[in-house]
């Protein structure tokens, strides 16, 4: 079904391209901080525990609830006003962070105090993500989709681009705690960029059917499930969030094996490069010939570079390689985004990204809960053997500590290329990409039902 064609408007085109690039400017802000405090309270954990299970549980806490009440939050961001939603979730996940404030500056800190506290902010957090993506819909044309995408991606790039340099370096002259308060301070100043956005620019909501939200998530669900091409990209995207969220706890053990925190954050930062590279790449091209090219693509060149990560213990390999892979990135999110955009109503993609959500970023939560435990248990007790096929392995790609961690990350890169040349020959998916796409412009505000 094709959307309701709008008349052509080149001002107010213009005018919400620049509002819509104000609240970027404002996730780029949110994201430093939110970066910052991941990278702190990673490296204060290992610190802490020296174990890769705390380190994924701590990681479950701050990713579970989000992904949980994405469902809702994509349901209330069709239902409600998506600045003001955008406003709440950053207030809250904000204010939520002074536990884990209390907890570091303490004489006894608690994991479980801090888990809690990341768990807290992260379910506030699932009031923003969904408005957030639903609001590239209501300002941008059809025509300006990728591109919006792509300087989305750039944003919350920043949380590896630019937070893990500056957060290694400051931990050399402070304390965690400062970048928590850093972090407070960014979410209070989003907040203020969101208020000023929203004035001038409010939204319709969608008209009250007197539906309970379950009700409104079933139905977003059957809109989801009356696509079979949709319903295949979301097991894909499942994957690669279970894949990526491998090297998204090992990666910095691995490190931390034969550097310190400052080359941590400096080679994190450098490898986050490539997704501002591939952001900005993507963003340049207004409609790619076939998305799902795109998607194999960079599902296949990813999973390549992501396997390489694991194979030398050279800083500077490992930096290449993982630069590599960030590049290839941003063009798997993107081309199922717009994929899935240009194939549903604009009316129910706020709970449809929410249910969306819920589903492929589970393949985060397994992943670090399976990746602590193959790598304690099993992988890193492996490395550091005398097996007969732990030398031949060693011989290739290193013996001890944190060669175990290099072994999972490569398994699991080789699957990622696997799963990039299989989406290249799927049909349903396919199909997505054949969609004709009607170029919609703004008249108004925002679009009727937002």
């Amino acid at each position: 079904m094709k959307r309701k064609k709008r008349i052509k408007n080149p001002v107010k085109e213009k005018i919400a391209m620049k509002k819509f690039m104000i609240l970027v400017a404002g996730e780029f802000i949110s994201s430093i901080g939110s970066g910052l405090t991941d990278f702190g309270l990673t490296i204060y954990i290992l610190t802490l525990t020296r174990s890769v299970g705390a380190t994924g549980v701590f990681a479950i806490c701050a990713f579970l609830p989000s992904i949980l009440l994405a469902p809702v939050g994509g349901v209330l961001a069709d239902r409600y006003d998506r600045r003001l939603m955008m406003i709440l979730g950053e207030l809250l996940s904000g204010l939520a962070l002074l536990i884990s404030l209390v907890s570091v500056m303490s004489l006894n800190p608690s994991l479980g105090v801090i888990c809690f506290s990341v768990a807290l902010s992260s379910v506030f957090s699932a009031l923003t993500e969904p408005a957030f993506k639903a609001t590239i819909t209501d300002l941008l044309t059809e025509k300006d989709f990728a591109r919006g995408s792509g300087m989305v991606q750039l944003a919350t790039s920043a949380k590896l681009l630019i937070a893990p340099a500056m957060a290694g370096l400051l931990l050399q002259v402070t304390a965690v705690s400062t970048l928590i308060i850093l972090d407070m301070l960014t979410f209070f100043t989003t907040v203020l960029i969101i208020a000023f956005v929203r004035k001038g620019m409010m939204t319709k909501p969608l008209k009250d059917q007197g539906l309970r939200i379950g009700q409104e998530m079933a139905a977003g669900m059957k809109v989801i499930l009356a696509k079979k091409g949709i319903m295949i990209l979301i097991m894909i995207m499942t994957i690669t969030t279970f894949c990526l969220g491998f090297v998204q706890i090992l990666s910095k053990p691995l490190i931390l094996a034969i550097a310190g925190e400052t080359e941590l954050g400096i080679i994190t930062t450098v490898i986050a490069i490539g997704m501002m590279v591939g952001s900005i790449v993507v963003s340049t091209i207004k409609q790619p010939k076939s998305y799902v090219r795109m998607l194999s693509v960079g599902l296949f060149g990813c999973g390549i570079f992501f396997a390489l990560i694991g194979i030398s213990k050279n800083l500077f390999l490992i930096a290449g390689f993982g630069f590599m892979m960030f590049v290839f990135m941003p063009a798997i999110q993107i081309a199922a985004e717009v994929m899935i955009r240009t194939n549903l109503e604009n009316a129910v993609q706020g709970r449809a990204f929410g249910l969306i959500g819920l589903i492929t970023q589970m393949g985060y939560i397994l992943a670090f809960a399976a990746a602590g435990v193959l790598s304690d248990a099993i992988f890193e007790p492996f490395m550091q053997g005398n097996s007969e096929l732990a030398m031949q392995i060693g011989g290739m790609i290193g013996c001890g500590v944190g060669r175990g961690n290099a072994l999972l990350i490569m398994l699991t890169g080789i699957g990622l290329a696997v799963v990039g040349i299989i989406a290249a020959s799927l049909k349903a998916v396919k199909n997505l990409d054949k969609k004709e796409v009607v170029h919609e412009t703004v008249t108004g505000s925002c679009p009727e039902g937002f």
